[in-house]
């Protein structure tokens, strides 16, 4: 099924993943045990446009609009924001929120 994925839905998935795992490490707040599939969803879908394009600040941005959307709608989570992205391997740093 891999093979079939182009790389740039990988790369989007990756990232979105290694976002999701830092922030929810780090948030404070309970999550319904669903949150991680829309959230990964969410992410994912923001993030995929912009991957092609190779510019870290603009993945970053729709990644943290995500994350503060999701705090909106939920005020009990708090967490980091994401500070870097590194798109050839899909790392993410963090900064405090």
């Amino acid at each position: 099924m891999d093979q079939d994925t182009p790389a740039s839905d990988r790369v989007a998935r990756t990232i979105a993943e290694n976002v999701y795992a830092a922030y929810s490490r780090q948030m404070t707040g309970a999550t319904h045990p669903q949150t991680e599939q829309t959230m990964l969803a969410r992410l994912v879908e923001a993030i995929r446009p912009r991957v092609d394009r190779a510019e870290p600040d603009e993945v970053i941005e729709a990644a943290n609009a995500v994350l503060a959307a999701w705090e909106q709608q939920d005020p009990g989570v708090r967490g980091p924001r994401i500070a870097s992205v590194d798109l050839a391997g899909g790392a993410v740093g963090l900064r405090p929120a």
